[in-house]
């Protein structure tokens, strides 16, 4: 315990013996600097908000044009047309506030529960959303070749999730 306190006291004398040499118009310039960073930094006000969910809209047509775009890209593939069947739509899951009421009687015990959509303003509050699921794949190159038709059926595969049987790549003009 003494040896602690010795080591704490050493340590403050250092301290102070560092302060009294750093040359005080230099400390004054650092404090200084350090204040108007301070101001500088923009503030988040109250009044801003992090949106609770950034909107989400699933467009069909969307996502056969980005595909289109990378598949276009695949040396030999040529003019691209990619067709996509869904085999689901989009689905939401929102937020939900739940209500109990427990009444009892001396001859029997009822349980009653609401629910509702719980809201942020005037907008449903969405927990989770869920893409489409695609069921197959129609891809028209005007490239051919097996090596083509391979390089597209993996790539349509990562980008959609689709297993490879149920991805169809043919030439076309």
């Amino acid at each position: 315990m003494g040896s602690l306190r010795s080591a704490r006291h050493g340590a403050w004398t250092m301290l102070i013996s560092v302060w009294k040499r750093i040359p005080k118009p230099l400390v004054w310039c650092l404090l200084a600097m350090g204040a108007g960073l301070l101001i500088l930094l923009p503030k988040k006000s109250t009044s801003e908000r992090i949106p609770l969910v950034t909107e989400f809209s699933f467009s069909l047509e969307g996502e056969e044009k980005r595909i289109e775009t990378a598949l276009s890209r695949i040396e030999g593939a040529g003019k691209v047309t990619v067709i996509l069947s869904l085999d689901s739509s989009e689905e939401r899951e929102y937020a939900r506030n739940m209500d109990s009421d427990r009444q009892s009687d001396t001859d029997s015990a009822r349980s009653e529960q609401r629910s509702e959509v719980a809201r942020v303003g005037d907008e449903a509050l969405t927990v989770k959303i869920a893409y489409p699921r695609y069921r197959g794949a129609l891809i028209v190159t005007e490239g051919s070749g097996s090596g083509l038709k391979l390089a597209v059926t993996q790539a349509v595969a990562a980008l959609t999730g689709l297993t490879t049987d149920r991805i169809t790549v043919v030439t076309g003009r």
